[in-house]
Parts: C-alpha cells; structure tokens; sequence
C-alpha cells in the first residue's frame, strides 16, 4: 500500500505546493551575484553562507546556487513564516520551513502548523525526481518536535540582506509506509543564509 503513515505530516499545501514554492516562490535575487555594485548586497557578498547536517551520521550539504551565489529563502508575510530551500549536488533535497505569530527571532521552532494550514519543519528528499515523493520524509507533529529548528542570529542589519544562523537535529519519519527509511536522525545541522527583501519579497 502506497498510503501515508499520517496525514498530519504533510505540509498544509501538499508536498506538491513545496516544489512550487522551489520553483517560483525563492528569494534569489541576481544582484546577489556581486555583479551590480550599489544595490545594498554588501553585507551579502562579505557572508559565507553554507547548510549541511549530517542524517544517520552521513554528512550532507547544500551550496549556494551557481548562478546567484545564495540560497533560496522566501518569506510568507500572511503566516509570518520563513523557508529555507537547498539542494546537494546529487539532487537531493532538504527544506527548512518555521513560523511564529508574533514574528522572526531568535529562538525555538516547533514542527507545527501556522494559522493558514502550512506545516513547519525540515523536509528531506533524498532522490533527485521531483515524481519520487514517496521517499520523502519530514519531522512529525504528533507528538511535536518542539525544538525542530533553532535560529541563533537575525541580523538586519543591512536592510537589504538579512543574515540568518542556525541550527537543526530533529527526528525525520517516512512519509510513506513504502519507504524502508521509516525514520532517520538528524545531527549537527547547521546554517548562515541570507534573505534578502525588496519590492516582491516583504522584510520582517
């Protein structure tokens, strides 16, 4: 049987509304390649940003995009909730996703839902076809993670470059009982991305 092991697992778009918001809904400006002098990205460019855990002890890590030398981070201003989307060089996915009510800082964040539905957490796709969601698998909210993601700094210092660190070590669990990974561990993830608002992606 191909069903899920929970419904409440599922961010509250579906999997197939994540891989939208991969394709269309990032922050990746391409003034952040450093090629346009005056537009703010200073404190973008002086930045190393990196991302990488280590899953059952096995070390992976995403790079900045080539092009735009960044991460894709986008904001939802509705459900005041930030992601973080990367991709390692063999395809594979991890997607960091955190909300608060009362707005971004320092602090804890649980797997939970936000006010419109959408689902919090870390999501990992290990296979690099986007069809192949049924190895998928994210952090459960029953009972909740309450510490799946933990934000150590905002700096925004530069209005046009927000720098965000910070750490991950949940439990991962199967999306689908056909995955044979039916839970994994999440250890020394960390990470420095920078988002960067401006006309179409709102500051917070």
């Amino acid at each position: 049987m191909k069903n899920l092991l929970k419904t409440t697992q599922l961010p509250g778009l579906s999997l197939s509304a994540l891989f939208f918001l991969l394709s269309c809904g990032g922050n990746t400006p391409k003034q952040t390649s450093g090629n346009n002098p005056g537009t703010g990205t200073a404190t973008a460019n002086s930045t190393t940003e990196y991302f990488s855990v280590k899953i059952d002890g096995k070390l992976w890590e995403a790079f900045p995009d080539k092009e735009y030398k960044t991460y894709n981070v986008s904001y939802h201003e509705l459900g005041k909730q930030l992601l973080i989307f990367t991709e390692a060089n063999d395809g594979s996915r991890i997607d960091l996703s955190f909300h608060s009510a009362t707005g971004l800082k320092p602090g804890n964040y649980p797997s939970t839902r936000n006010d419109n539905g959408i689902q919090s957490g870390v999501f990992y796709y290990p296979t690099a076809k986007s069809s192949d969601r049924e190895m998928a698998s994210t952090t459960a909210d029953d009972p909740v993670q309450g510490n799946t993601v933990q934000i150590i700094k905002i700096d925004k210092t530069d209005k046009k470059a927000y720098i965000i660190e910070g750490t991950f070590s949940p439990v991962l669990h199967a999306l689908y009982e056909t995955n044979p990974q039916q839970k994994s561990q999440l250890t020394a993830g960390k990470f420095r991305v920078v988002y960067h608002p401006d006309s179409m992606h709102p500051g917070f």
